[in-house]
């Protein structure tokens, strides 16, 4: 188990073969971690025998979908008995264990899967670069300098170090497709559904998602198969695709070289007029998330803020005054490009299967180039798919200098067999 990263059927073949062995190794690499490391990923884990008896319940059956698979939930999800800490800076406001696990904790039950603890999000679950200044900001996988990103950057970061092969979090505005890609992750968002909402402390409820990561296409395929019960999928065409590699602003080279080659593998069609039409409204749609999001923010927040204001990381404090002053002009204006965004995904899914958009203008940033700037062009590309409910597949490329990026295949969430074409199209890519 190492640094290694292990696949589904490895995992399967170490349960089954001692569960022990695993709890042991799993707990002797968290003890391992400096008390910064395990305070910046880790918000809660099981006790020993817990754990033992969920690897060996697990071992006891395996007809489930993900039998046997380790996996880990962002503290935004309620698990019974633990509490759901939420990266808050306050902590007596988060200290009641939950008398109920959420749906998607039930979900994962059923599938046979193994509950290996909760991952530190970013306060309240909401900094794109994964920050807590409580908790200490969770490192890049590539290293400290760099940027580990997005309100589940920790969830990420453990499949990334191979301490589970599976882990979930809220993808609100690119919470899980943001360190994703800075990690080269594979990883699926879903669609708007009660995962987001049952048992989930919110960060935008109008807009919420669930999202998860993986360490490679054959186990993503098992994962979203296991939560999709979609046909085979059989087509005398492959699935019929568009690439949109910038909105307005430019993305950098690796990026447009990753996504070249991914996209050779796949059905991309090149009307330039297509694009034309698509970048003039989701280009928008940054703006108008900002202020519905904070609208959302302040709403949830607005009795906390004032007692423990103090206490809230200054750029959470920002967006949250953005909800007190947005007005309700700017609210029905953001509400109008919302609504113009869900209307070009619809017309565009008359003709077509899913759109490429990149996830971030440039491959893993160091800390020192994150500025206002670039957090408004990953916002760009990320706030469309997120404004309009949609699913979408991450499907990772690597660039120069060891860093990594993906892209966003947004599908049409009345299509989802689709997902099970593209991902077979692309097994030989990322397999060879």
């Amino acid at each position: 188990m190492a640094a290694t990263r292990l696949n589904f059927e490895q995992w399967r073949t170490l349960v089954q073969k001692s569960p022990t062995r695993v709890a042991d190794q799993f707990l002797t690499r968290l003890q391992a971690l400096s008390k910064f490391e395990r305070q910046s990923w880790f918000a809660s884990t099981p006790f020993k025998q817990q754990l033992l008896q969920t690897l060996k319940n697990a071992a006891a059956n395996q007809n489930h979908p993900l039998a046997c698979v380790p996996y880990l939930l962002q503290d935004m999800f309620d698990v019974k008995d633990m509490p759901t800490g939420c990266g808050a800076p306050f902590l007596s406001q988060f200290e009641a264990l939950s008398e109920e696990s959420s749906l998607l904790y039930q979900k994962m039950d059923r599938l046979g899967a193994c509950f290996f603890g909760k991952t530190m999000p970013a306060e309240f679950g909401v900094d794109p670069q994964g920050r807590n200044l409580s908790n200490g900001d969770c490192k890049d996988s590539n290293g400290e300098q760099y940027v580990c990103g997005g309100g589940a950057g920790a969830a990420v970061r453990t499949v990334s170090e191979g301490l589970v092969p599976l882990a979930f979090g809220l993808d609100t505005g690119g919470g899980i497709r943001i360190p994703a890609a800075f990690h080269g992750l594979f990883g699926f968002r879903m669609a708007n559904n009660a995962y987001a909402r049952d048992g989930v402390f919110p960060i935008t409820p109008s807009i919420e998602s669930v999202g998860w990561v993986n360490n490679c296409i054959t186990d993503l395929s098992t994962t979203f198969r296991a939560f999709h019960r979609v046909s085979k999928f059989y087509a005398a065409d492959p699935p019929r695709g568009y690439l949109i590699s910038e909105l307005s602003s430019a993305v950098s080279p690796d990026i447009k070289s990753g996504l070249l080659s991914l996209t050779r593998e796949l059905n991309i069609d090149d009307d330039p007029a297509i694009g034309t039409r698509l970048r003039q409204t989701l280009s928008k749609g940054s703006t108008a998330y900002q202020a519905l999001a904070a609208r959302e923010l302040y709403s949830i927040h607005q009795y906390w803020v004032e007692e423990y204001r103090d206490q809230y990381d200054p750029a959470l404090l920002k967006r949250i005054q953005a909800g007190i002053d947005c007005t309700p002009q700017t609210a029905d204006a953001s509400a109008h490009i919302q609504e113009c965004i869900r209307s070009a995904f619809t017309e565009f899914f008359d003709d077509y299967d899913y759109l490429i958009l990149p996830i971030s203008p440039i491959s893993t940033p160091e800390k020192s180039v994150w500025n206002d700037s670039l957090e408004q062009q990953i916002l760009q590309l990320n706030a469309p798919t997120s404004l309009a409910f949609l699913p979408a597949i991450i499907l990772p490329f690597a660039c120069p200098e060891g860093r990594h990026s993906a892209a966003q295949v947004i599908i049409n969430p009345h299509k989802l067999k689709v997902v099970a074409g593209l991902l077979a199209q692309l097994t030989g890519y990322y397999e060879h």
